[in-house]
């Protein structure tokens, strides 16, 4: 009996090591085990997801099409208004309907041209240029913003498959600690009563149930991210074994933090406010913001053109018969004639002031907007960089203090188990909460991620090799 008390003893002892051990670090290498079964193209990186993303955001094309119809308004916007040609037979009599009879009958054809007010055209032209030279802009946020969205998708997904794998792996050591409980207690060995039977078999169940919602959480989490990378246009040419869940392979870690990023976080460190809206002034999102105040200014330019008189020239030619015999047949010259028409604001004046008014209003609409959304962007630039460092200064407390302070009580109440000073479940307990803490460091690092991944959209595109801000 007591040979086998011993056997028992040590069994326990040597799951609760295993147990004890890092299981991140078990979980990264079951991973690894898993991504080297799996084909090299199948292993989705955050880095590749971001470029697919990317490749098969419609929303590109979309700006890509909006701007090159500016510019084809801007080609056709210099174009004149079409001339009025007028056609005409004058002063007929009705006597006899003879052309020749009177002098003044004539057969009349006439042109007219209208001339735009002032500079309206060419500003026209600009406006549109002006317009189109916003996509660009937009097109380069919204690829940051889908890097940033991509990044979020990505990181749930694999902080839920790691988290489930954590889960998997300790299952079956909790499982042949539940064993060797029941037969300790079958043997009447030790100290084990029935209720750490009950407590093993509950925790057992407990970790089960806990499996099963994270291999929902990241079946969910992978439905997104596929459907976030999927090229809709092609999706229905595609069959459903192509866009199996299970054809997304994470990798087995993390990649490290690009050297650009830590530049960011380095320069965040040192940045003065004025330096941070420096930065943010040249952020794609607000130089678009300047090109619609551009577009604005120019509004207003057009709008005070309707100040400017407006001209219009005509010419027209009226042919003329000779005289009959009868009449002497004497010769009739045929009359040109020239003129020009101006339209003079006069009477609409107030109507005019109230467009260019209303056109000045609009743009300071714009220009609040912008101030706005530089607040808006300063503000969402260090509230992230605060989350980042939270996440850092948490990140190294559990590294470095929790989970070995909690392997440590694992281990303690294992000795007092196997001494008969402690009871199972405080063993229980310890394991849960070491399990618990892996859980809440990988949130944790997550968490550190996507802080810099919202710090990478707002700085990824002037922080250059030195470390300094410059608009690339």
């Amino acid at each position: 009996m007591h040979n086998l008390i011993n056997i028992t003893m040590a069994l326990i002892v040597c799951i609760a090591f295993t147990l004890s051990s890092d299981s991140i670090a078990q979980n990264d290498k079951a991973q690894t085990n898993k991504v080297q079964t799996a084909p090299t193209e199948r292993v989705l990186s955050l880095q590749k997801a971001i470029a697919i993303a990317q490749k098969n955001d419609d929303w590109l094309v979309k700006s890509k099409f909006s701007e090159l119809r500016l510019l084809d308004l801007s080609y056709g916007a210099l174009a004149l208004p079409d001339p009025t040609i007028s056609i005409g037979l004058l002063n007929l009599p009705t006597d006899g309907f003879a052309f020749n009879q009177e002098p003044m009958t004539q057969f009349k054809v006439g042109i007219s041209q209208m001339l735009p007010r002032g500079k309206t055209l060419a500003l026209q032209e600009k406006r549109y240029q002006t317009a189109a030279a916003e996509q660009p802009y937009q097109r380069a946020d919204r690829i940051l913003k889908v890097a940033l969205q991509t990044s979020i998708l990505w990181l749930d997904a694999y902080r839920d498959s790691t988290n489930y794998e954590l889960v998997q792996d300790a299952i079956p050591l909790f499982d042949k600690l539940n064993d060797i409980v029941g037969a300790s207690y079958t043997s009447s060995a030790g100290n084990t009563k029935q209720q750490d039977i009950i407590r093993a078999e509950l925790e057992l169940v407990r970790l089960e149930d806990r499996l099963f919602r994270l291999d929902s959480d990241r079946r969910v989490a992978k439905a997104k991210l596929t459907q976030f990378l999927s090229d809709q246009s092609q999706a229905a040419n595609t069959s459903y074994e192509d866009r199996r869940l299970a054809d997304v392979v994470l990798p087995q870690s993390l990649a490290p933090v690009i050297q650009q990023k830590q530049r960011a976080i380095s320069w965040l460190q040192h940045a003065s406010m004025q330096s941070q809206y420096g930065i943010l002034a040249t952020h794609p999102l607000v130089l678009a913001i300047e090109q619609r105040i551009l577009a604005s200014t120019i509004e207003v330019d057009i709008a005070k053109q309707a100040l400017q008189p407006q001209y219009a020239v005509n010419a027209s030619y009226g042919l003329r018969d000779d005289a009959s015999t009868a009449m002497g047949g004497t010769s009739r010259a045929d009359f040109l004639s020239i003129g020009v028409n101006v339209s003079l604001p006069l009477f609409s004046s107030a109507q005019q002031d109230a467009q260019i008014s209303a056109s000045t209003k609009a743009m300071l609409v714009m220009c609040t907007d912008k101030r706005l959304l530089l607040q808006e962007l300063l503000a969402g630039l260090n509230s992230v960089y605060e989350q980042f460092i939270g996440a850092e200064k948490r990140e190294k407390v559990y590294e470095q203090k929790i989970l070995p302070q909690l392997r440590q009580l694992s281990q303690t109440a294992l000795n007092a188990y196997t001494n008969d000073t402690g009871s199972f479940a405080d063993v229980v307990t310890a394991k849960i909460m070491e399990l618990d803490a892996q859980a809440s460091l990988i949130t944790i690092t997550i968490e550190k991620r996507k802080a810099l991944a919202h710090i990478d959209y707002y700085l990824s595109h002037s922080i250059n090799t030195t470390g300094t801000a410059d608009h690339e």
